[in-house]
């Protein structure tokens, strides 16, 4: 007990004591620490969980806001469709209302001025018929510049539709969009289709009319003095690729095929631009084709740079066209006709020579009015074209020279839209034919038909009543119905046709023409579109399909809108005369289908 005493007063302590303790402070120093990392464990799980619910509650409130926006866009598509729709409805309805009731006050006020009027009585129906002819050219004006703006937008409401486009006509319609612009900036439009190409192919009119119109925009917007389109049959080098439809929009002809081919391997890829540059228009346009362009199954390229042109392809699918008679370009009894073409234009003068060869006329070019004295004091002509706008003397003072010497020499001016400087010279101005420009290929043909039938101006628009026979009918016998729904313009196609010598049927609407077709036979009906019941088209559509002998049907409509004209010769129709009606346009495309239909009955004669 002593020593035990002892022990523990000289401060001694066991030394499992002491070891016993530092285990006891050891563990309890790494509970502590434990405690420590599982609360900031705890905190960081809650901080994440927390973060993540978060980050859940953004998804939700994204995907429902992408949801929403998505419905929005799917709405507003819609609405945009119903709303082009109603606009397109509109804009018809309106020229239609317009253009109808103006063919009646046109074509009577020159029935009128036929008759025996005093001078002041002249005067009056003079002005009458001036001032329907300015209401005219003002509604296809503000109609020309609304297609222009609206087809910069209008350009993925609708879905790709491959339809039958005539190529020729598609081209043509975009030409007219720009007619207004072009005559107000002296831009010279022009166009060339390859003889190669057909006239008609499988595609997405819609689309291809966009892309074709925002490009001659950009190329128009640098102020060049001249926007060429060419279409081509694009051929690669291996045949494992098939030929393809191309387009070039630029200032001038790009070479041959060989050469076009190339440049579409070799032409600058369009690059996308950031959301900047893709606001201003100059760039939309290009945009906006590009995609048009893909979604048709082809490919764009740049020429050089964005201001020298672009050439684009598309698939080439050709329409095998239906067993209808087609008039086409004949100038059988004219061949070898001279012509005298007067163009400081190189590459207008050239399209037009490459035209009438093909009419298989003789064709002559200078560049100015003093090579044009010269050359007809050596040699005769047939028939001069001559442009307005020449170096030195214009072309109406040219035509005045020229009729001085050789006034029974007719002629033909290409003059630009609303450049009225040949009305100066009122007497010669009514003695030869003006044609707007752009020109367009059937118009051309028309007039120079006319010309060399009457042996003299060929003048179409300002034809005296008193100059129609009754002969017509004798040298061309045609049986002739008139679809028509409005009264006036019955009565007025009832008299212009009788002073022909033909004695009409009329129908007042598509259900009455299907009707009398079926118990008498028509060499040629005249339809107009908007008719009550049945339509022309739906009226034209069922005549191809139910009649074995098949008449020649001729639109006759205030249907003058963009694809109008397409949209009735996809029905199944022939040909096309927009209201009002000019007198001389009328008698002139009796005639030429007329020559087609006495061809066909002898052909059917000499094969039975």
């Amino acid at each position: 007990m002593e020593s035990a005493a002892n022990f523990l007063l000289t401060g001694y302590m066991p030394l499992f004591i002491i070891s016993t303790f530092s285990t006891w402070i050891f563990i309890l120093v790494i509970i502590v620490m434990i405690f420590m990392l599982y609360g900031f464990y705890r905190s960081r799980i809650t901080s994440y969980n927390n973060k993540i619910a978060a980050l859940s509650l953004q998804v939700t409130d994204m995907q429902q806001h992408m949801d929403y926006a998505s419905r929005e866009e799917i709405k507003a598509r819609a609405d945009a469709k119903r709303s082009a729709a109603a606009r397109d409805k509109l804009l018809t309805s309106l020229s239609h209302e317009i253009r109808t009731p103006m063919n009646g006050i046109l074509g009577m006020s020159i029935l009128l001025e036929e008759t025996n009027l005093n001078p002041e009585q002249r005067d009056y129906i003079d002005t009458i018929i001036s001032s329907g002819k300015i209401l005219l050219n003002k509604v296809d004006e503000v109609m020309a510049n609304d297609m222009l703006e609206q087809s910069k937008i209008d350009r993925t409401i609708n879905s790709a539709q491959q339809k039958n486009t005539d190529l020729r006509n598609c081209v043509e319609e975009v030409m007219d969009t720009f007619a207004v612009r072009a005559s107000e900036q002296r831009t010279e439009l022009l166009y060339l289709i390859d003889a190669d190409v057909p006239a008609q192919v499988l595609t997405d009119t819609g689309r291809l009319q966009k892309v074709l119109t925002n490009l001659v925009e950009n190329v128009m917007e640098d102020n060049q003095k001249q926007v060429f389109i060419g279409v081509h049959i694009i051929r690669h080098n291996s045949v494992e690729i098939p030929p393809a439809l191309g387009f070039t929009i630029a200032e001038k002809p790009l070479g041959n095929t060989a050469a076009i081919a190339m440049l579409l391997d070799a032409g600058k890829i369009m690059a996308e631009k950031n959301a900047e540059e893709e606001k201003e228009d100059h760039w939309l346009g290009l945009t906006i084709s590009k995609k048009l362009v893909e979604e048709m199954g082809g490919g764009i390229k740049a020429i050089a740079d964005d201001k020298a042109g672009f050439i684009f392809s598309i698939p080439l699918n050709i329409v095998v066209s239906n067993n209808v008679a087609k008039a086409g370009f004949n100038l059988k009894d004219f061949e070898s006709k001279q012509v005298l073409i007067v163009n400081s234009n190189v590459t207008a003068a050239s399209i037009l020579k490459t035209e009438l060869q093909l009419w298989k006329l003789e064709a002559i070019v200078v560049d100015n009015a003093e090579q044009a004295l010269q050359i007809i004091a050596e040699q005769n002509f047939n028939l001069v074209i001559t442009e307005m706008n020449l170096p030195g003397m214009n072309g109406i003072q040219l035509a005045a020279r020229m009729k001085d010497t050789f006034p029974d020499l007719p002629f033909i001016l290409l003059n630009a839209l609303n450049d009225d400087r040949y009305k100066e010279y009122e007497t010669l101005a009514g003695e030869m034919t003006v044609l707007n420009k752009p020109l367009k290929q059937h118009h051309l043909f028309d007039h120079i038909l006319s010309i060399f039938r009457d042996k003299k101006t060929g003048q179409m628009q300002d034809m005296s009543v008193k100059k129609l026979s009754a002969d017509f009918a004798k040298q061309y016998p045609l049986n002739i119905l008139v679809a028509e729904d409005n009264p006036v313009n019955q009565k007025w196609a009832t008299k212009i046709l009788s002073k022909l010598g033909y004695t009409v049927d009329i129908a007042d609407n598509g259900h009455i023409a299907l009707e009398m077709v079926s118990k008498t036979t028509y060499d040629l009906i005249l339809m107009d579109v908007q008719m009550p019941g049945m339509d022309g088209i739906e009226a034209t559509k069922m005549i191809r399909v139910c009649l074995n002998k098949q008449p020649v049907i001729i639109a006759m409509t205030a249907n003058v809108m963009h694809g109008d004209r397409m949209a009735c010769m996809n029905a199944g129709m022939d040909d096309y005369i927009s209201k009002p009606v000019q007198l001389g346009e009328l008698v002139n495309m009796l005639e030429k289908w007329a020559l087609v239909i006495t061809e066909k009955r002898f052909a059917i004669q000499n094969t039975g």
